[in-house]
């Protein structure tokens, strides 16, 4: 076991564990993990977000599949602690602070053929479909160390006033392992990986914004958040993690896209992002897997709409990306 914590910001091995949530009333402490295999075009993302404050544990899993298809679960498990992250089956343990993760899931899954039936009838388009058994162990292991998105080495998780989280982190990694999905299983050796940890309030704002986790084929991993304030103003935040291990700021982070919110979207989108010390990254998306969520609250809506990109014309590589549209309650 390595001495030294793998991190480059305020965070270290003592930030992995659970944080008090007295006197929070919203408060939500989050860990996330996703993945994309560029060959076998198989994807994912897992989440444990604790609300004890609230009651309950919030639960997702997601894999896209080969084809266009998703396997989905989402749920809540009941829970006035803050003690562990696990809940419907999934559990996401650190084994080594900062550098390494296990993360085991056994439950059903709902296959969703059609994704875009997840905007508007999510409900119903996860009772029609055929459940199937779905197996995941993967270990995660970290290929960069620890970082936060914003410059100033705030921890808040946008760089706008939204209140998604008070203190937050990030890191880049691989995972191996394996997962079952019905009769199928895929091996995975290394696979590219990232991760957040969050912890504070959290209100899914209905903001219209944009996020990118995305690998070039060269090693080089970034993840860039842009977000409009009420007044209309842009504003951006991120970091471009070079092959040296050396966390690039963001400073600016363009979307030229014009997706609006729909529940189908083939379009290619272009970010444009520029990072201190570096000539800008141009990255052209493809997308392969299109997957629309709505959140809402009692005044609010906002589509989540999650995908797996291909990236092309000047930097080849791939990227998971989540573009955020608000919508009419």
């Amino acid at each position: 076991m390595t001495a030294e914590p793998f991190t480059v910001c305020k965070y270290g091995a003592d930030a992995e564990g659970t944080h008090d949530f007295a006197g929070i009333h919203n408060f939500n402490e989050s860990v996330y993990f996703n993945f994309v295999d560029p060959i076998s075009q198989l994807g994912g993302l897992v989440r444990i977000g604790n609300r004890p404050n609230l009651g309950y544990s919030e639960t997702s899993v997601q894999l896209t599949l080969p084809g266009g298809a998703i396997a989905f679960r989402a749920g809540r498990t009941p829970c006035e602690t803050n003690d562990s992250f696990a809940g419907q089956g999934l559990e996401i343990v650190i084994k080594e602070p900062t550098r390494t993760a296990e993360i085991t899931y056994r439950n059903t899954v709902a296959r969703v053929i059609h994704p875009s039936l997840m905007a508007e009838n999510g409900r119903i388009a996860l009772k029609n479909a055929p459940s199937e058994e779905c197996e995941i162990s993967l270990t995660y292991e970290a290929s960069s160390p620890m970082f936060v998105i914003n410059g100033d080495g705030d921890g808040d998780c946008t760089p706008g006033s939204s209140t998604i989280a008070s203190d937050h982190y990030e890191q880049f990694g691989h995972l191996s392992g394996t997962i079952r999905v019905g009769s199928r299983t895929w091996v995975l050796e290394k696979v590219t990986s990232f991760r957040d940890h969050s912890w504070g309030p959290r209100e899914w704002a209905s903001y219209t914004g944009e996020w990118l986790a995305g690998w070039l084929a060269d090693g080089t991993a970034f993840s860039a958040y842009g977000e409009y304030e009420p007044s209309g103003v842009r504003v951006s935040a991120g970091a471009v993690l070079t092959t040296d291990g050396v966390a690039h700021p963001i400073t600016d982070y363009k979307v030229l896209t014009d997706y609006a919110g729909e529940s189908t979207y083939s379009g290619r989108h272009i970010g444009i992002i520029t990072a201190e010390g570096l000539p800008t990254i141009v990255v052209d998306g493809s997308i392969r897997h299109f997957v629309p969520v709505t959140q809402r609250t009692e005044d609010r809506a906002v589509r989540m709409a999650q995908m797996t990109v291909d990236l092309a014309e000047g930097h080849g590589g791939w990227a998971v990306a989540e573009f955020l549209r608000p919508i009419r309650p």
